[in-house]
């Protein structure tokens, strides 16, 4: 699993030593584990969301919610395993909770691989600013219109190059319920974005 760069300072506190800090009464000690994995999380949040006010209010509640469960960490696992699963399970709560003032147009048509991958193919890849929003475009319409589970499992295993057992780990989720997933999420990603290019068509 991807591990947290740390900076070269012996003096450098484990993350456990911090949450054992905290508990003990010594508050100020959170804005180490903020400061320390705040960059991250910053990251993680703007793959699910494109309003930066949204991220940081994301960000915002899954620090507020580390602090409140911090009591519930146990040390058989490292904290940034504990902490990584509390942020995609608070991600994906913050997806669900948005699809509820909105709708999604999730199709159940499949269609052939080749047909959506060669038009993505064809966007071209060049430096022009045109061409990039345009791909920025599609990338962000086909995130918004699959389904939660599979934008969290799109997200972790393509953006984060996160393996099946990786997600199994931060999810909660089973490994065959991660495949299957996997799997629900590549037939939605199809048939969103031959949704948007035969809107694109016909424009």
């Amino acid at each position: 699993m991807e591990s947290i760069e740390k900076l070269p300072n012996e003096d450098l506190r484990p993350d456990e030593e911090i949450v054992a800090a905290v508990l003990g009464g010594d508050i100020e000690s959170f804005e180490e584990l903020i400061l320390r994995y705040q960059p991250r999380i910053f990251g993680m949040a703007r793959k699910y969301f494109r309003n930066e006010s949204d991220v940081e209010d994301l960000v915002q509640t899954i620090f507020t919610k580390t602090y409140k469960k911090l009591g519930s960490f146990k040390k058989t696992a490292p904290f940034e395993h504990w902490f990584m699963r509390l942020s995609v399970n608070t991600c994906y709560d913050a997806l669900r909770r948005r699809t509820k003032h909105r709708e999604q147009a999730v199709s159940d048509l499949m269609f052939e691989d080749e047909s959506w991958q060669n038009r993505l193919d064809n966007i071209p890849d060049s430096e022009d600013q045109e061409s990039l929003d345009k791909a920025n475009e599609l990338v962000h319409s086909v995130m918004e219109q699959i389904s939660n589970k599979a934008r969290i499992v799109l997200t972790m295993q393509e953006l984060e190059g996160r393996s099946i057992k990786e997600i199994s780990e931060l999810t909660g989720w089973s490994i065959s319920l991660v495949k299957v997933q996997a799997f629900r999420a590549r037939k939605e990603m199809r048939a969103a974005v031959e949704r948007f290019l035969k809107k694109e068509d016909n424009l």
